[in-house]
């Protein structure tokens, strides 16, 4: 008996040593090809396909951001500039020394400008000088007198033109 009980354990072990050899022998293999598929799939399918969209994508936003920049380097005018105006305003014995900048459209208003700058001068002058100090010292007064200085050399050029007013130099003394 105790032979036989030997025996049956040492049979059902060879079968499984075959199936592990057979397993190792098939299934490895399989394994490996199955891995390389994979490998070359993901390397010449998969990968370009998303990198050929992300490439698409990043030259899309930047042509976008490309015509942006465009546009807001369009958005810009030509500047021309105004120096030097001394201004006594009203009820004071201080002075206001400005220099100002009009952002216009084109170099054509410039020399609209140029032709007619006594006149533009004059309108500053009047606007100035009709204020006083307390007028003209704060910076809700300065937003102020740029759009009213604005609302007053429009007429000048064609309509639309002049797009804003900047102070380069705002002094009172």
């Amino acid at each position: 008996m105790a032979q036989e009980n030997v025996k049956p354990d040492a049979m059902e072990n060879a079968p499984q040593t075959e199936k592990q050899v057979s397993l190792i022998k098939v299934g490895l293999p399989l394994l490996l090809v199955q891995i390389l598929i994979a490998y070359f799939v993901a390397t010449y399918v998969l990968v370009p396909m998303f990198f050929d969209q992300a490439k698409a994508n990043s030259y899309e936003e930047a042509t976008k951001e490309d015509s942006e920049e465009e546009e807001e380097e369009r958005s810009f005018g030509v500047i021309y500039q105004l120096e030097d105006l001394i201004v006594n305003p009203a009820q004071s014995d201080q002075f206001l020394l400005l220099n100002l900048a009009l952002e216009v459209k084109g170099e054509d208003d410039t020399k609209i400008l140029d032709e007619r700058k006594v006149i533009v001068r004059d309108i500053l002058i009047r606007i100035l000088s009709g204020k006083t100090i307390d007028q003209l010292d704060g910076p809700e007064d300065k937003e102020n007198l740029r759009n009213e200085i604005k609302e007053s050399i429009s007429p000048v050029l064609p309509k639309g033109h002049l797009y804003n007013v900047y102070f380069s130099n705002y002094i009172i003394q």
